[in-house]
């Protein structure tokens, strides 16, 4: 069985980078590159987890009844993660997406909103499989299906790994690790972007909703790491790896995935978050970044050039 079961997102998409910035309204854009992409919070973290040679099984909403959405599902299965609990539902469009690119944003346009918010389109969580794994990523977005699938990890004793649940959330008071993005809080905790105050009143928060490690991305900016309630210690800071930024899509994922290779590991907190950071610096130097993952001996070399801010 695998030693990672993820859960969530599977989407079919393609990446249009641009050749300069984003335009305006009724603006030009040039397109100089259309990539097709193998996309979702679960796909991202399952493909950098295999490159890393980690056994992964994956799970999550039904997949589109349609050549892209199928070429999705083989590719996967090429590259060893278990994909026997995802399911071609006939006449299902599938969750797709477009990114739009320009190296320092990118913008998404795609079906999550009729994915999440209608009719459910997805499977539950296999609990055999949860049981058989060490480590359970669990993503935010299918509502009940997703703490059911984190509860069932949580009774047989396997740390729960979750991206951007809300501080307030069951979810979030599951998790052995709740990682936070940026685009989350700047969604969800307007006041927390605008005001650093704000933003570590929030962390703080976060602390004393999870009784693990909490862990807050930012792009460019440090991310901030701490386990336990904000009584328990300080905050701690990582700074980002600089490297030549081609495409952020995937860092979040991606750090995930650096995470619980660590967690895997035995490490301490602190060389689970640099490692994290090597190789989400590592998926922003291609397109797509979780398409093509970083091996090991390149996250291992990024890591010896040594720490500095972007």
């Amino acid at each position: 069985m695998a030693d990672v079961y993820c859960y969530g997102h599977v989407s079919t998409g393609r990446i249009l980078r641009l050749k300069d910035r984003y335009p305006e309204p009724d603006g030009y854009g040039e397109v100089v590159e259309t990539l097709e992409n193998h996309a979702g919070e679960a796909t991202g973290t399952a493909l950098v987890l295999r490159q890393l040679g980690v056994s992964v099984a994956l799970e999550g909403n039904w997949i589109g009844d349609n050549p892209e959405c199928r070429r999705t599902l083989e590719f996967l299965r090429g590259r060893g993660i278990d994909c026997s609990g995802l399911h071609v539902v006939p006449g299902y469009v599938g969750a797709t997406e477009i990114v739009i690119s320009d190296g320092a944003t990118r913008t998404v346009f795609g079906r999550y909103i009729d994915l999440l918010f209608t009719t459910k389109q997805w499977d539950e969580a296999d609990p055999a499989k949860i049981a058989a794994a060490r480590i359970a990523c669990i993503d935010s977005t299918f509502g009940e299906s997703t703490l059911a699938a984190a509860r069932c990890a949580k009774a047989r004793g396997i740390p729960v790994v979750t991206f951007d649940p809300r501080a307030e959330s069951e979810l979030a008071g599951l998790a052995e690790v709740a990682i936070i993005s940026g685009e989350l809080i700047r969604r969800e905790y307007p006041a927390a972007a605008a005001s650093e105050d704000e933003r570590a009143r929030l962390f703080d928060d976060y602390r004393r909703h999870c009784p693990g490690l909490v862990v807050f991305t930012a792009g460019s900016r440090p991310i901030w790491w701490a386990r336990g309630a904000p009584a328990t210690g300080g905050r701690h800071e990582q700074a980002p790896f600089q490297v030549n930024v081609v495409d952020s899509a995937g860092a979040g994922d991606s750090f995930r995935g650096g995470i619980i290779y660590g967690m895997l590991q035995g490490w301490p907190d602190a060389e689970c978050v640099r490692f994290a950071a090597a190789v989400a610096a590592l998926i922003c130097t291609r397109a797509p970044g979780c398409v093509h993952p970083p091996s090991l001996e390149e996250v291992r070399a990024l890591m010896k050039s040594g720490d500095r801010a972007l």
